[in-house]
């Protein structure tokens, strides 16, 4: 992690990820109709729209359930769409991540790293604003596909700070 413009900047491995048909059960445990489907990581369901994304509720043990078994992972998925013109930010979204224990985090770097790469290819070009739109906090970020890897732009807050004391 080095200091940015504006905050931290991280750099992970890209995760594009593949089309995929939509799984059995997916628009009824999201509780929207999802217009494209991909895999990567996680699944990734794109709407309709902004509102479409800040208005999800979804069935959470089922989301799971659906998840895990389409891509064999934990069934995390994200659920994404292009910004309401006039945005700050490009591209909206938010994290369910049931198979990992979360209903929902409020920030996740692992999912724009498949974001990333998938929006760059849709708006041609590599670098993105993002927000996700998690109920009351959320995060913004800007990412930059750079070949294999993504660079994640945000702020962050130190939420614990401690020592770690080894006697060999």
């Amino acid at each position: 992690m080095i200091r940015a413009d504006v905050g931290y900047q991280m750099d992970f491995p890209s995760d594009p990820p593949q089309r995929t048909a939509t799984p059995p059960g997916l628009a009824e445990a999201l509780r929207v109709q999802p217009l494209e489907v991909w895999a990567g990581q996680y699944l990734i369901a794109i709407v309709a729209d902004e509102e479409a994304v800040r208005g999800i509720s979804p069935d959470l043990a089922a989301l799971g359930q659906v998840a895990s078994a389409a891509t064999g992972g934990r069934g995390n998925v994200g659920v994404s769409a292009l910004a309401s013109p006039g945005a700050p930010y490009d591209v909206i979204s938010r994290f369910f991540a049931p198979g990992s224990g979360i209903a929902e985090d409020p920030t996740t770097g692992s999912l724009h790293c498949i974001l990333a790469p998938l929006f760059a290819d849709k708006l041609g070009r590599a670098r993105l604003g993002f927000h996700q739109a998690y109920p009351g906090r959320g995060g913004d970020l800007v990412c930059e596909v750079r070949g294999e890897r993504v660079l994640i732009e945000g702020r962050a807050v130190s939420l614990i700070e401690s020592r770690l004391r080894l006697e060999l």
